[in-house]
């Protein structure tokens, strides 16, 4: 009851600015000003109500862990209070701005402290310019330390003892408590240590990343294909090395015989297995000094044009390539697989297209008796531009509203509930497998009434 009525303000205002758009007139419209224009309309109040408590996006969103099963407050105010501001998307909004911020000011850090070389590179805790002396800059990392431990204290005062079980809530301290480790040792040392702590306040950013649907189909992506990488740079790798053994044989002894002009390491760019697999990966993966070695080389010894070339195949067209495509297939299953986002989009879809819906039932309801009569529907579609453009959009014709409705009409009462129509027709698209599917069944019962 209490999540019902939670719920029926700002459904109702979403739609009567969707009643407003069709209207044509712009939505400025308050909480009371939505009652007043709801105001008589119980048939619609009562259809969208059922949408909202059927709807998985509500269902997730209204859960308050401050009641208990029977609807019973078991928090103090003060944590109720506070698990309403860190659940808000307001506070994640403004935490993500201040990540966002956090990010430049590390961008003036790297810089500050990157200025200090070579003048100061044997003892840069005398550097004038590094970002420990700047003041500005000291006082800014101490109000974001502030702000980000404010949010842990307030997520661990809600959550008490689940809080450190939370993966986001795990990163926010590991994160957070190398913030202040850096500040407090930034005065004294600047060792790598340094560094590497100021580096893992990066990882923050993943969960702003994380927050923009794009980026987490990328990230996610991403992630899947760490391990293809990983076995593609060995193999790479390995690929190298044994051609690099083969042109130390080969190759070298006639490439240390040439004079490159305005190259000094060409000569010996395959003395060694390590110089030449330097050179195979600078010629073949980074795609420099192809012509300034190898072509010089394959004039004077034109046998040697038939080893490069297979060279140049095997590892830039073959073994790259294969990587590459096993990353795109890793990356693109990823995404198939992630069935709770592309179940969250549906529903987002499937509650927006049945909300219009119930607002064309409304209008449609001549008599106002809460459900659609055959006539009702045929007026709708002969004068409601919306719901005409509706069928056409499922390639229904008008001829097809007699079957349509007896399908709709599944208790054969010879009218269609709000509700009933709204979950029949709110996920359809064109031609829908499962429209199709009931008007097939209609069809076949509606012959063997006529075979009886």
């Amino acid at each position: 009851q209490i999540s019902r009525l939670s719920g029926r303000t700002g459904c109702l205002k979403a739609i009567s600015e969707q009643m407003n758009k069709w209207k044509g007139t712009r939505s400025s419209v308050n909480e009371n000003e939505t009652e007043q224009v709801e105001e008589g309309k119980e048939h619609l109040k009562r259809a969208l109500e059922k949408i909202q408590q059927d709807s998985m996006r509500y269902k997730n969103s209204s859960v308050k862990p401050w009641l208990d099963r029977s609807g019973r407050v078991i928090w103090p105010s003060s944590r109720i209070a506070i698990c309403k501001i860190v659940r808000s998307q307001s506070f994640e909004t403004f935490m993500g701005i201040v990540i966002m911020l956090n990010i430049l000011l590390m961008i003036f850090e790297t810089d500050a402290d990157a200025s200090c070389y070579p003048d100061y590179a044997d003892n840069v805790s005398v550097c004038p310019g590094r970002s420990s002396e700047v003041v500005w800059i000291k006082v800014c990392n101490i109000l974001l330390q502030v702000i980000y431990t404010t949010e842990c204290l307030m997520r661990a005062f809600v959550e008490r003892e689940v809080y450190v079980w939370n993966r986001w809530n795990q990163l926010d301290l590991f994160t957070t408590i190398p913030g202040w480790v850096t500040l407090a040792i930034s005065t004294q040392v600047n060792l790598a240590v340094f560094r590497t702590l100021r580096v893992v306040r990066l990882l923050r950013a993943g969960r702003l990343l994380i927050s923009i649907p794009e980026i987490y189909i990328l990230m996610s992506g991403l992630a899947s294909a760490l391990k293809p990488i990983a076995f593609g740079s060995v193999m790479l790798l390995s690929v190298i090395i044994l051609w690099a053994i083969i042109v130390v044989e080969f190759l070298h002894p006639t490439n240390v015989e040439l004079v490159y002009d305005g190259c000094e390491r060409c000569s010996r760019g395959f003395a060694t297995v390590y110089t030449a697999s330097l050179t195979l990966f600078s010629q073949l993966v980074a795609q420099d000094s192809w012509s300034q070695l190898s072509l010089p080389l394959a004039e004077v010894a034109p046998w040697t044009t038939l080893l490069l070339f297979i060279i140049l195949m095997t590892v830039s067209l073959g073994v790259m390539n294969l990587i590459l495509a096993v990353v795109v297939e890793k990356a693109a299953e990823a995404r198939e697989n992630d069935q709770e986002r592309k179940m969250q989009q549906k529903e987002r879809e499937r509650e927006r297209n049945m909300i219009e819906l119930a607002i064309l039932c409304d209008r449609m309801d001549n008599d106002g008796s809460g459900a659609l009569s055959l006539e009702e529907m045929l007026g709708g579609f002969d004068t409601d531009i919306n719901f005409k453009s509706l069928m056409a959009f499922m390639d229904i014709e008008r001829d097809d509203m007699q079957t349509i409705f007896k399908v709709l009409d599944s208790d054969g009462s010879g009218e269609v509930d709000y509700v009933e129509f709204c979950h029949h027709l709110g996920s359809c698209k064109k031609r829908d497998p499962l429209m199709m599917s009931s008007l097939t069944r209609y069809s076949v019962l509606e012959l063997r009434n006529l075979i009886t």
